[in-house]
C-alpha cells in the first residue's frame, strides 16, 4: 500500500477554484474509483472545505495513481490540465499522514485549532467509507489522524477555544460595532457549519435567531434547536429587522445581491462563511452593510500561542511515528500468521498420532503441553521480530524466524 495526497489549499488557489473543486468533490472520487484496473487505486477519500482540497489515495502505483487523480480533476472541474498539475501537491506515505494528521488536528486551518475541521475530516471519511470507496489501509490511516486530533485537543487546549470561521468574523465585528449581547440575527442555511454557527452565536449573546433554508429544511432544524423558522415569503421582512445574517448555505449561488439588500435601511451586519459565496461581494458597497466573507476572515484570522502549536506538532510527529510502527507490524502480519499455522500443523500430526497408539485422553494431553510449550517457544523471537519490524528492518524479521522454523513458503 501507498498512501498518497495530492492537496491544494486557500493559500495556494483562488476560493472561487476552491469552490468549484468541492461541487465536482463526489464525481471526482467515484472516477478514481473506477479507474482502479488501470490506475491501481485500491481507495479514495476526498476532504472538502471552505480551506483546503485534499485527495488521499491508497494505491498500487504513484505514479499512475497521480496522473489518473489530476486527470479527473481536470476533466470534472473543466480546468486546465497544466494548472491542476501546479497546484496540487503530492506527497506520499509518512509524509501525506502526518499533513492528514496536522489538518485533523487544526494545525493546517485558516484558523489555526479551528473547532469544524476533526468534524469535517470525520465526514469526509464517513461519507466515502458508506460509498465503498476508502480500503481497510485508508480506515487505518484516518482513525489514526481522527486518534491524534484527540490528543492534540485534550493535551494542548488548541482545539477547545472554540475557535473558527464564524468566532473570527463575530469577534471582528465586535470590535467595530459592539457587543453582540441581546441582538438579532437570522441565519441562512441549515447544514453542518449551521450547527456550529447557531453555538457560535448563542455564546456571543444572540438572544434571537431565526433561520431560513433554501432547501425548506429550516422547520426542523429550528425546532431542535429553540429557534425561529421563516420561509421565502418573510425573508425580506426579517431581513430588515436583524443586527446580524449569516449565511452559510453552499448552494453554489448568490442568494443575496446588492439589489436584493439595497432596500435594507437598519445598520446590518452580514458574514458570508459558505465556499460557495452565498453573498455578492457587491453588497459591501452599500452604506450600511459591514459585509466580512472568508477573505476577510482570512485576513483577520489570530495568531495562536507557540507553545501550544509546538506541542501539537511534536504530539503529530510522534502520531505518525507511532502509526509507522504499526502499519509494518500489520504489513508482516501475515507471515507471522503462516508460521504459528505450520506450527499448528506440526502438532494435528504428532496429537494424531498419539491418539492413535495411547487414546483420546492421551492426544488431549499432548494437545495442551504442546500447545502451552510452542506458544512459550515463539513469544521471545516473536517479540523480537516486531522490534526489528518497527525499525524497518523486515529482512531480519523474517531471518530470525525462518532460522527457527525453516524455509517455507507463506
Amino acid at each position: 500500500m501507498t498512501l498518497v495526497l495530492l492537496g491544494t489549499d486557500y493559500r495556494e488557489v483562488p476560493l472561487e477554484d476552491l469552490d468549484r473543486f468541492s461541487q465536482a468533490r463526489e464525481n471526482i472520487e467515484a472516477k478514481l474509483i473506477s479507474s482502479k484496473s488501470t490506475s491501481g487505486i485500491l481507495g479514495a477519500v476526498i476532504l472538502s472545505t471552505c480551506n483546503r482540497f485534499e485527495v488521499y489515495l491508497d494505491c498500487d502505483d504513484f505514479s499512475k495513481a497521480t496522473k489518473t487523480a489530476i486527470e479527473s480533476i481536470s476533466d470534472e472541474t473543466q480546468l486546465g490540465l497544466d494548472y491542476c498539475g501546479q497546484i496540487f501537491k503530492t506527497v506520499a506515505d509518512s509524509t501525506a499522514a502526518q499533513h492528514l494528521f496536522s489538518v485533523t488536528s487544526g494545525l493546517e486551518s485558516m484558523v489555526v485549532g479551528e473547532e469544524e475541521i476533526a468534524g469535517q475530516v470525520k465526514r469526509a471519511f464517513t461519507s466515502a467509507q458508506t460509498a465503498g470507496h476508502a480500503s481497510t489501509a485508508l480506515v487505518q490511516t484516518f482513525q489514526k489522524a481522527a486518534e491524534v486530533a484527540k490528543r492534540v485537543t485534550s493535551e494542548t487546549g488548541l482545539g477547545s477555544a472554540g475557535r473558527s470561521t464564524i468566532t473570527v468574523a463575530l469577534d471582528y465585528l465586535e470590535s467595530k460595532h459592539g457587543s453582540h449581547a441581546g441582538k438579532r440575527a437570522l441565519l441562512i442555511g441549515t447544514g453542518a457549519h449551521a450547527r456550529v454557527v447557531v453555538a457560535a452565536l448563542k455564546r456571543s449573546g444572540y438572544e434571537e435567531i431565526a433561520v431560513f433554508s433554501p432547501t425548506g429544511r429550516a422547520q426542523d432544524f429550528a425546532i431542535s434547536r429553540g429557534l425561529t423558522s421563516i420561509d421565502q415569503d418573510a425573508l425580506l421582512a426579517t431581513m430588515g429587522e436583524v443586527d446580524l445574517l449569516v449565511s452559510c448555505s453552499g448552494n453554489a449561488a448568490e442568494l443575496l445581491t446588492k439589489s436584493a439588500l439595497s432596500s435594507t435601511s437598519q445598520q446590518l451586519m452580514v458574514i458570508d462563511v459558505s465556499l460557495s459565496r452565498d453573498v455578492s461581494p457587491e453588497v459591501a458597497a452599500l452604506p450600511n452593510i459591514e459585509l466580512v466573507n472568508l477573505e476577510v476572515i482570512k485576513h483577520h484570522a489570530p495568531v495562536e500561542h507557540g507553545d501550544a502549536i509546538l506541542a501539537a506538532q511534536n504530539l503529530v510527529g510522534q502520531g505518525v511515528e507511532a502509526f509507522e510502527r504499526e502499519k509494518l507490524e500489520r504489513n508482516l502480519g501475515p507471515f507471522v500468521a503462516a508460521i504459528r499455522g505450520k506450527i499448528a500443523l506440526w502438532i494435528d500430526e504428532e496429537v494424531e498420532r498419539i491418539t492413535k497408539r495411547d487414546g483420546e485422553a492421551a492426544g488431549a494431553q499432548a494437545r495442551a503441553a504442546l500447545s502451552a510449550s510452542t506458544n512459550q517457544m515463539l513469544h521471545e523471537p516473536i517479540v523480537k521480530a516486531k522490534s526489528l519490524a518497527a525499525t524497518g528492518d523486515e529482512d531480519d524479521y523474517r531471518k530470525a524466524l525462518l532460522a527457527l522454523f525453516g524455509d517455507y513458503s507463506v
